[in-house]
């Protein structure tokens, strides 16, 4: 039975209690559901999420579904911004040695814009660029 027949009330409407006793069920706290309510009325990409929700079928598996639609709705949110990070957390994400993400940098083999820090003493490059689908396509195939 999908989520939406299964919370909505007995004149088969989904409003307001229906969509807390849907996110209570699926284990958010109250706080999210009251934020995720007032996004649900402003927001369409919320909307569509909790579209999305509604449309699941109630078995063992929904939680994990869940989860992994609330992850790719995050995922698409964030998208559009730029990846910034240094070597060390770009090490953190990629699993690479810094030493080998230099080497990989000097002979092009990384995607990626420099930015100098013209603000610190030191000087010299303190932030690295990427494109998020070029770092996404690029840990696909380190996997």
């Amino acid at each position: 039975m999908k989520l939406k027949k299964k919370f909505a009330q007995r004149d088969g409407t989904f409003n307001r209690v229906s969509f807390d006793n849907m996110l209570k069920y699926m284990m958010l706290k109250q706080e999210h559901i009251d934020e995720l309510r007032v996004k649900y009325y402003t927001s369409s990409m919320t909307e569509e999420l909790i579209n999305e929700l509604k449309d699941l079928e109630d078995n063992k598996d929904l939680i994990k579904h869940c989860i992994n639609i609330f992850a790719s709705f995050f995922i698409l949110v964030d998208s559009p911004k730029t990846i910034t990070c240094d070597k060390s957390t770009l090490s953190k994400i990629t699993g690479l040695s810094e030493r080998t993400i230099d080497e990989r940098r000097r002979s092009g083999e990384l995607p990626y814009i420099q930015l100098s820090d013209n603000y610190s003493r030191q000087g010299g490059r303190k932030v690295i660029l990427f494109d998020p689908i070029e770092v996404e396509e690029y840990l696909r195939c380190m996997s």
